[in-house]
């Protein structure tokens, strides 16, 4: 079973070459879920408006990938979708147990909610792939992901968190 983080990778750089001309090498970002500042002709903008145009042309699983491009301080800043992540969790048997470490745990008692789709939260998504593309504070991103909520509404989105899990802790096994 081929990890997510590469599939997504490949997907989103054929997808900018394929426009560009240009193979980007991506980064995670708090302004978004990827970014770069390839050197892409004519600049940021205007490659983001292209890549912009043709974005319903990127997909994996047969899903959209790309939510949406906007730019920043000459950087291609990439939001992705919740539809990959659930297409991908649909083929994964259920959740390894996890190691020692408290993220893990964390991780474990996510998947012990009934399955639901990744939530098209902005803030578990952040959170989410900034966890697949080894974002610096991920793991405190991921696990403070519902604090934008109060009550219930707060502990509904906390039990959707199943997929969320149940694919971080695939992706930690792969990595391994």
């Amino acid at each position: 079973m081929e990890a997510l983080k590469p599939l997504i990778e490949t997907a989103l750089g054929d997808f900018v070459e394929r426009h560009t001309g240009v193979r980007p090498a991506f980064k995670p970002s708090k302004r978004a879920h990827l970014a770069t500042n390839a050197f892409l002709r004519g600049g940021a903008e205007h490659a983001a408006a292209l890549l912009s145009a043709h974005a319903a042309d990127c997909a994996l699983f047969g899903r959209p990938l790309i939510e949406a491009i906007r730019t920043e301080n000459g950087w291609v800043l990439f939001f992705l979708t919740a539809d990959v992540p659930n297409a991908y969790a649909e083929t994964l048997p259920p959740a390894p147990e996890p190691d020692e470490s408290f993220f893990e745990r964390r991780l474990q008692i996510m998947t012990r909610h009934a399955d639901a789709p990744v939530p098209d939260d902005p803030y578990v998504l952040q959170g989410f792939y900034a966890v697949l593309f080894s974002a610096p504070r991920a793991e405190e991103t991921l696990l403070s992901a519902a604090r934008h909520l109060d009550g219930t509404a707060r502990v509904a989105l906390e039990q959707r968190l199943h997929r969320v899990g149940k694919l971080l802790l695939w992706e930690r096994r792969n990595a391994k």
